[in-house]
């Protein structure tokens, strides 16, 4: 049996590490997502060479994310098949990319089923799109800005900072009361396990290596987000927060970010701005920025015993 444990602190090192050899994935493969979200979806973290294996619990038994890494990862998948078979469940692999796709399909003809999970699409986009907002497809969002400049003039943005951190829970909490008296049960569910991740990426931010910004006006905080470089040239938009009664400060916290962004890592080339969870709004605000391409999520189940 694998030794799964909940992802802790002093495993990001090597658990990022081992993860930026594979590549550019999906934002479930973050380390900040691993560790703040363990709680919803029960995290758990091994290492076996120079791969990481990560399980978690579903409604149809244990998944695994792909075992990320360095060298051949055969031995990594017997090791997860045998831990499913243990405990009576096929292998179960989510949070896949069409390269991981493809290679299992090569390498086990016949062996999975796979299916597409549109819901945890991740939505990447040019940073110097959203930093400057160019062109006919963004003027919304430009008229947006112009209306918040009008109505909160004189609002500034800022790198976050340790001091800014009580403001930016008050703010959310307040934003999570708010939406907890207009939306639907369902949503609620995903809202009080965002709201409690946000809390824990707040809470460790510094040993995460999470940065973000944050906009004010007249002295209080009115819009934060909060996020990690991915890759070399992907950075990771965990969390984005802003207050509805103030027209224009979900596109000016988005553009305010991609800003520090690009003036802070000269090679990204793109934000990951994480999936949307087949929640309807969320979806059609993702849309509205006209993503520069949707990173394909694949599960894969096996059909037939080994």
């Amino acid at each position: 049996m694998i030794s799964f444990e909940p992802p802790s602190l002093s495993d990001r090192c090597w658990a990022t590490a081992l993860a930026a050899l594979e590549g550019p994935p999906l934002c479930d493969y973050s380390f900040p997502v691993l560790f703040c979200w363990q709680q919803t979806y029960g995290f758990q973290i091994a290492r076996l060479d120079r791969r990481m294996l990560v399980r978690l619990e579903s409604s149809r038994g244990p998944a695994y994310l792909w075992p990320v890494g360095d060298g051949d990862p055969t031995p990594a998948l017997e090791a997860l098949t045998r831990e499913a078979h243990s405990q009576g469940h096929p292998l179960r692999l989510i949070c896949l990319g069409q390269y991981h796709k493809n290679w299992l399909a090569d390498r086990y003809p016949g062996r999975f089923a796979f299916a597409e999970v549109r819901d945890s699409f991740d939505y990447l986009y040019s940073v110097d799109r959203l930093a400057d907002l160019p062109g006919k497809k963004l003027h919304a969002k430009r008229n947006h800005i112009h209306r918040l400049d009008d109505h909160c003039p004189g609002w500034t943005w800022a790198p976050l900072t340790e001091e800014d951190i009580p403001d930016c829970l008050a703010m959310s909490e307040a934003w999570y009361r708010e939406a907890r008296l207009r939306d639907t049960p369902d949503a609620l569910s995903t809202l009080e396990d965002e709201h409690r991740a946000l809390c824990l990426a707040m809470e460790y931010r510094r040993p995460l290596g999470l940065e973000g910004v944050v906009l004010r006006w007249q002295g209080e905080v009115f819009a934060f987000a909060l996020g990690a470089p991915l890759t070399d040239t992907v950075f990771d938009v965990h969390f984005e927060r802003a207050r509805n009664d103030i027209q224009g400060a979900y596109p000016a916290v988005n553009r305010s970010f991609a800003q520090y962004v690009r003036n802070r890592y000269p090679r990204i080339r793109y934000l990951n701005r994480e999936d949307d969870m087949g929640i309807e709004g969320l979806r059609k605000a993702k849309l509205s920025y006209y993503p520069d391409y949707l990173q394909v999520n694949f599960c894969a189940v096996e059909t037939e015993a080994v």
